[in-house]
């Protein structure tokens, strides 16, 4: 694809006169929620101790134990010690073959966080170069869609001079919603955001997604709205209790300046959230079905049965994780494919691997 046609996704839509309007005021409507959220989080992540977090994460554990079902696939996991201390929030790889109608092929299952550390990101762009095709994630507008058009812009993969404010708003329709806890840590952190550190240049890439019309009208046709979808999102982090903090606003200033021991456990406290915010049920409706979930995950798998019949072999699907119990299923019931093995990838660090290291914490 030359140069000149990658542009981003924002620019794309402002030539894209019919729904310009009503994204405009989608995104206004977002940003408000949003910014409530981020008055909670700063909250709870300066008052929340890490104890809570890790109790947390053991009642889960336990709770599984007990549990006499087959237990739920993972997706996203936080690797732990012997001893229970975390070391990483981990994204996954899941390969499926053996399916009686593409005996040949497999197909692979890969996890997205849409926010990460950039190794995360430089390892994923190697593993994606394995693959016939890629599937990707990203609503854009139909003429954006029909140019051939791919999230990112400029003449690079790495969109470095972008602002916090640019970055969230071509990512918020086109992504599962970045959340402001993300925008606060990215720079404090040294993490980096998935639309700028995936090159989406690459050849192999194929959108595998709802236009941004089609979401609009799945949405209006299902009775769902953006501020309902915002705040099941942000019933998941926060609690009714929860009061509002001036100071939430200067959440990235904040950070940086707190110490690196520090930081790293507020990257453990806020991986128990994500690791939660990455199932899917969160925007589920009555039916246990949506659009951001359930009807982006049938136009995906239309879009691989597509390629598998065109003879390709070793297809990939990247998409958020929380799209995978649901899409799983589907693979397994409606195509016959069968869960294979499973790899799993460091998104973040969550104690500092050049001090602590997993032999160091079993003592």
């Amino acid at each position: 694809m030359p140069d000149s046609q990658i542009t981003s996704v924002n620019t794309t839509a402002q030539s894209c006169r019919p729904i310009r309007f009503r994204q405009a005021l989608l995104l206004a409507t977002a940003i408000a929620v949003v910014n409530v959220t981020a008055i909670c989080l700063l909250n709870k992540l300066v008052s929340a101790d890490e104890k809570s977090a890790s109790a947390e994460s053991k009642k889960k554990d336990s709770k599984a134990a007990k549990d006499k079902k087959k237990p739920e696939q993972e997706y996203v996991r936080i690797r732990k010690t012997e001893k229970g201390l975390a070391l990483a929030l981990e994204t996954s790889i899941i390969t499926f073959s053996d399916a009686k109608k593409y005996p040949n092929a497999t197909v692979d299952l890969i996890g997205a966080i849409h926010l990460g550390e950039p190794e995360y990101y430089s390892q994923l762009n190697e593993v994606f170069k394995k693959y016939d095709v890629l599937l990707y994630e990203a609503v854009m507008p139909e003429e954006a869609v029909e140019q051939g058009l791919r999230p990112g812009g400029g003449t690079g993969s790495r969109r470095k001079d972008l602002t916090d404010e640019q970055e969230w708003t071509d990512a918020k329709v086109g992504l599962t919603a970045i959340s402001v806890l993300q925008l606060g840590m990215k720079d404090a952190l040294g993490m980096e955001f998935q639309l700028t550190g995936v090159d989406y240049t690459a050849e192999n890439f194929v959108h595998a997604d709802m236009t941004a019309e089609e979401f609009e009208s799945s949405m209006s046709r299902r009775g769902e709205t953006f501020s309902g979808m915002f705040l099941k999102e942000m019933g998941k982090t926060m609690s009714a209790q929860q009061e509002q903090n001036p100071i939430a606003m200067n959440l990235d200033l904040m950070l940086s300046a707190l110490s690196s021991d520090r930081a790293y456990r507020i990257r453990r406290i806020a991986a128990v959230q994500l690791a939660k915010g990455a199932e899917g049920d969160a925007f589920a409706g009555f039916d246990g079905t949506s659009t951001i979930i359930t009807e982006r995950n049938k136009t995906c798998l239309d879009v691989m049965n597509r390629e598998l019949k065109n003879g390709h072999k070793k297809v990939g699907i990247f998409y958020g994780a929380g799209h995978f119990a649901d899409m799983e299923e589907r693979m397994v019931k409606e195509y016959g494919f069968k869960r294979k093995s499973d790899e799993w990838l460091v998104a973040w660090h969550l104690r500092d691997p050049k001090k602590y290291t997993e032999k160091d914490a079993g003592k």
